[in-house]
């Protein structure tokens, strides 16, 4: 928990870090656009990639991020606004720890909740999958769990 307290409090300097002539780490593209919202298309996730999806399974999967993310651009504005409010708070003369640490705990159920949906939505998406998918899908995953 300490940890998590600890990377939260980096958010301020996170938020104030901009990648040079305003590119995104993701390439380029703002980070919504990863979602798919930004032009209004939903991209498949990147793990998908190698799979041969059927165009049944590419829709039912495009179908479900869709209800699953179709608010992503209202949370990640309300993230926006909490790390801006942190930052604020923080090189204020009204600084206040209380209200500081208030902040953290909200940013931090913000993300366990995102993360936990992002979990059951990747387990939907596994489900979709026939068998030889999943296993390849597992093998492809377990290169990278090291």
């Amino acid at each position: 928990m300490k940890k998590l307290v600890l990377l939260l409090g980096l958010l301020p300097l996170t938020a104030m870090a901009k990648p040079p002539h305003g590119e995104h780490h993701s390439g380029g593209k703002p980070p919504m656009h990863m979602f798919g919202e930004a032009d209004g298309e939903q991209h498949l996730p990147r793990y998908l990639k190698k799979l041969d999806l059927s165009e049944k399974q590419e829709a039912d999967i495009k179908n479900l991020m869709k209800t699953r993310f179709g608010d992503g651009h209202a949370r990640f504005k309300e993230e926006h606004a909490l790390r801006a409010e942190l930052h604020a708070l923080s090189f204020s003369a009204d600084y206040d720890e209380e209200k500081t640490k208030a902040l953290l705990e909200k940013s931090t159920v913000m993300h366990q909740q995102m993360a936990l949906e992002k979990s059951k939505l990747d387990h939907e998406v596994f489900m979709l999958l026939t068998a030889e998918q999943q296993e390849k899908l597992k093998a492809e995953i377990g290169k990278f769990d090291h």
